[in-house]
C-alpha cells in the first residue's frame, strides 16, 4: 500500500508513546510514514532492548523513516542491514529484514516523498562525548564495540571529511523542496539552547560548518532539523523539531501556500528569527 501522508518530528531517544496519539481517523497507519530527524533511539543499546523497541514500532502499523542522529549507531554498520530500493521514496534505504516498516535514509541522497524532493543529511557531534567516555572509564582509543555499549557514544556520529566532500560534489547546485538534517547550519544554530556547562571551544563544528556550505550552494525551499530539543522556527523556512508532529503538506503550505510567508503568530520562534 502506497504512502500518502508524511509526518515529521524530532528526537525520540527511545520513547514512542506519542505514536498512539496520532489520529488514525485522520491518518491511515499503513499509508502514513513518520520521519524522525535523528536520535530515534532504536540503535543505542545494540542489544535486545533495541529489538524490543523496533518490535513495538512494527506493531503500530505505521511506516518509519529515520535520519541518522548522533546518539545511535549508523544504520549501514548494523549487522544484517540491507540497502534496498524503496518505491515509496524513489531511492535506496537501509532496512533490517525483520523490521520492514523501519527504514533508514542514506546520507547525501535525494528522495521523492510524494511531490516533494528531499535531501537527507544526518549526523552530528555529541557535546557529552567526553563525559560519557569518562563515566565509562574509557578513552577514544578503546575498542569501538566497548565504547558504544559501555559509554553510549558512537565514534562514527559525524560524517567524515571524505564523505562530506564526496556528497558535496554530488549534490551541489541541486534543487530540492526540503532538506532534512539532524543538526543545523552554523549560521542558524540555536545558540540560546547551548548547554551552559559545555565548553563550546571543545565542540566540533565540522557538521555545522559543512551544512552551512550546503545551505549556500543547494537550492532549497524548507529546512527541517532536530538535535536541540525544541519546537520552533529558527528563521523563515528553517524549522526545528522535537515533540511536535507535522504533516509535510502543512509545513509546505505554511511558507508556500495561499498565505505565503504569512506565518501564524502563535507559533514559537527563535530569538534570532528576524536576523538575516
Amino acid at each position: 500500500m502506497a504512502i500518502t501522508s508524511w509526518l515529521v518530528r524530532g528526537d525520540c531517544h527511545g520513547r514512542f508513546d506519542w505514536v498512539d496519539r496520532i489520529s488514525t481517523d485522520e491518518y491511515v497507519a499503513a499509508e502514513t510514514a513518520i520521519v524522525i530527524l535523528g536520535d530515534a533511539g532504536l540503535n543505542f543499546y545494540l542489544n535486545k532492548t533495541d529489538t524490543k523497541k523496533k518490535m513495538e514500532l512494527e506493531e503500530t502499523g505505521f511506516n518509519f523513516y529515520l535520519v541518522q542522529g548522533n546518539h545511535e549507531q549508523r544504520p549501514e554498520l548494523l549487522e544484517g542491514i540491507e540497502l534496498v530500493y524503496d518505491e515509496d521514496t524513489c531511492g535506496f534505504c537501509y532496512v533490517e529484514p525483520a523490521f520492514p516498516h523501519i527504514r533508514y535514509f542514506k546520507n547525501g541522497e535525494i528522495y521523492k516523498l510524494n511531490e516533494f524532493d528531499v535531501l537527507v543529511l544526518g549526523g552530528a557531534y555529541s557535546v557529552d562525548k567526553w563525559y560519557r567516555l569518562e563515566r565509562a572509564g574509557l578513552d577514544v582509543n578503546a575498542p569501538e564495540e566497548k565504547i558504544m555499549k559501555r559509554a553510549g557514544w558512537f565514534p562514527h556520529e559525524e560524517l567524515t571529511e571524505e564523505e562530506q566532500n564526496e556528497m558535496f560534489e554530488k549534490i551541489k547546485d541541486k534543487e530540492v523542496d526540503f532538506i532534512f538534517s539532524h543538526t543545523a547550519p552554523v549560521s542558524v544554530e540555536p545558540v540560546d539552547l547551548f548547554l551552559s556547562f559545555v565548553d563550546q571551544s571543545k565542540v566540533s563544528k565540522r557538521m555545522e560548518n559543512w551544512l552551512e556550505k550546503i545551505k549556500t550552494t543547494v537550492d532549497w525551499k524548507i529546512w527541517c532539523f532536530g538535535h536541540y530539543h525544541q519546537d520552533r522556527m529558527e528563521r523563515p523556512c528553517i524549522e526545528q523539531y522535537f515533540n511536535d508532529i507535522e504533516d509535510m503538506q502543512t509545513i509546505w503550505h505554511r511558507w508556500y501556500g495561499k498565505k505565503t510567508i504569512e506565518v501564524e503568530w502563535w507559533l514559537a520562534k527563535s530569538p534570532n528569527y528576524y536576523m538575516d
